[in-house]
């Protein structure tokens, strides 16, 4: 019996400093949260790269951020942006299709596929999916806004203008308008292209 006492207390002494020590009991799940800390960290470095313009390094890290589950589609959505940001048009096109496919009626993700279309010179195909945009959604200014700056992006200014003055009786208040109307002036008294140096409209976000 006093063996038995003895070998009780030297086991409860031995859990004491067990626990006052640096060693601990692991927690169920922890080295799980653990490991998908680290994947959103990669998409927080992504994200910070973007920002900078570093589109290169941003790929790279949301591609590690695309190993894990739970941040897969985000990471993917915006390795699909950054490529649009870099003017990589076939490698943008690729994900925005499949990212299309997931959620059809996402008329933001179809802005963003017509124009990055447009870029790569699928000039046709933009063109189709724009006309199908403005007779879904008549009253979304937003399409005929990125309409008209992609006909201006592909040299069609006088189509740019006709589809200005829709702009201007449907939405008068639109914060476009200015702009869009100087950048169709400037490209009708040159040659009907945007002239040098504007920028390429940035590819719209997708709505959460």
């Amino acid at each position: 019996m006093k063996k038995t006492v003895t070998i009780l207390v030297l086991l409860a002494a031995s859990v004491c400093i067990s626990c006052s020590s640096s060693t601990h009991f692991p927690v169920p799940g922890e080295s799980q949260i653990a490991g998908d800390a680290v994947y959103t960290e990669y998409l927080a470095i992504a994200d910070a790269y973007s920002d900078l313009g570093k589109y290169d390094k941003a790929a790279s890290y949301y591609a590690l951020a695309m190993k894990n589950k739970k941040v897969y589609w985000a990471a993917y959505y915006k390795l699909g942006r950054t490529y649009a940001l870099a003017k990589k048009w076939d490698d943008a096109e690729n994900i925005y299709s499949k990212l299309l496919k997931r959620d059809p009626k996402n008329v933001n993700l179809r802005l963003s596929l017509a124009y990055i279309k447009a870029m790569a010179g699928k000039i046709d195909d933009s063109m189709m999916m724009y006309k199908i945009l403005l007779e879904e959604e008549p009253d979304n200014e937003d399409v005929l806004v990125n309409y008209i700056t992609v006909l201006l992006a592909q040299g069609r200014a006088e189509l740019a203008e006709s589809q200005l003055a829709v702009l201007k009786e449907k939405f008068p208040d639109n914060t476009s308008i200015s702009a869009l109307t100087k950048k169709i002036s400037d490209a009708l008294q040159d040659d009907g292209s945007v002239p040098a140096g504007d920028p390429p409209p940035e590819v719209p976000a997708k709505s959460d």
